[in-house]
């Protein structure tokens, strides 16, 4: 038989005032994270008379300045000779690579590409993150005798995997 309350009774909302009372700070947080921003683009026309000529995509790959990283050592592309190509010392670990003469390369390549800031740097996959590092610092500055020589302001990291090395390695 079915148990019957008497006439009087009151439902008891404490526990749902409670669990409202909990989650409306919740959802207020969660409307403050998802907002939803709309961003118009608009992607710009070119002609055939705007697009740049082989001409212009040679000559400003002749101003990329490039140093490829090598398991067996460093190639870099726009110093003074054209390219360079600086092999390790025999096992080629982290303490193994000419990072000296490196740094004369990237003068060199400073001196004959006086108009670009960018220097690209492309490690093979296998090539450790203090070596990479070691390419930035010897890119963007050279110390000589307390003295700071900035070089290239600007290095780019790309992966150097689908990046020739006989052509030096620009992308």
């Amino acid at each position: 038989m079915r148990k019957r309350h008497p006439v009087g009774a009151e439902i008891d909302l404490t526990p749902v005032l409670s669990t409202i009372v909990h989650i409306i700070p919740i959802v207020l947080i969660a409307v403050r994270f998802v907002t939803v921003n709309e961003h118009i683009v608009e992607n710009p026309t070119i002609t055939a008379s705007e697009a740049p000529s082989r001409e212009k995509l040679d000559e400003q790959d002749a101003e990329r300045v490039v140093v490829r990283i090598l398991p067996t050592g460093f190639v870099v592309r726009g110093s003074s000779d054209g390219e360079a190509n600086l092999p390790c010392r025999a096992p080629c670990g982290p303490a193994d690579y000419d990072f000296a003469s490196l740094s004369d390369a990237m003068v060199a390549a400073r001196q004959r590409h006086p108009a670009t800031n960018t220097v690209i740097v492309a490690p093979d996959g296998a090539i450790s993150y203090d070596i990479i590092i070691g390419v930035f610092d010897a890119a963007t500055q050279r110390v000589s005798g307390g003295q700071v020589l900035p070089l290239f302001s600007d290095p780019v990291l790309v992966d150097g995997a689908g990046v020739p090395a006989a052509a030096g390695g620009a992308p």
